[in-house]
């Protein structure tokens, strides 16, 4: 039975150490397609973004997302539908959704997100689903600001949360 408790003990102290080491984590895991408006992160260098840790807006960090919401909705059209009243919705492409973008993360928008201390030369960046993600259902656009020089943003942009800075 001794022996038993030497393999068992050590194992479980290991998946306890496991566990808290996870639970611990820095940034909580996120996608483009879950980010929330006041999320913070880093720009991903790819085109495809995949996992996009979210960072407390207090710590060093790229962009804030001031507008995540869907689309459209409804199923995919093919391309012998013809998108109709309650019908399918058909993939609006890049230059589509760069107009949605335009209508809904516009400069008043940002206005009315933004503290009174945001920094000068803010731009507005956006993550949107693919002709793939379109076609699994996927809607959900984020409008992210950011510093258009490139520098890091150390404290949060929104109005609720009070006066922001550049790192």
């Amino acid at each position: 039975m001794r022996r038993i408790a030497w393999v068992i003990v050590p194992i479980f102290l290991v998946g306890l150490l496991a566990l808290a080491i996870f639970t611990a984590r820095g940034p909580s895991a996120s996608t483009a397609f879950t980010l929330a408006a006041r999320d913070c992160f880093d720009i991903p260098t790819d085109a495809q973004v995949g996992d996009l840790p979210t960072i407390p807006c207090t710590q060093s960090h790229d962009a804030e997302a001031f507008v995540a919401a869907a689309i459209a909705s409804g199923p995919v059209a093919s391309d012998s539908d013809s998108p109709s009243a309650g019908g399918p919705v058909p993939y609006p492409g890049p230059d589509g959704i760069a107009q949605w973008v335009s209508a809904n993360c516009d400069a008043s928008t940002q206005q009315a997100f933004l503290a009174a201390g945001a920094p000068r030369g803010l731009a507005v960046g956006y993550f949107f689903p693919s002709a793939d993600a379109w076609a699994q259902g996927e809607r959900h656009v984020t409008c992210y600001l950011h510093l258009a020089d490139g520098s890091k943003l150390s404290a949060p942009l929104d109005a609720a949360s009070g006066s922001a800075s550049p790192s």
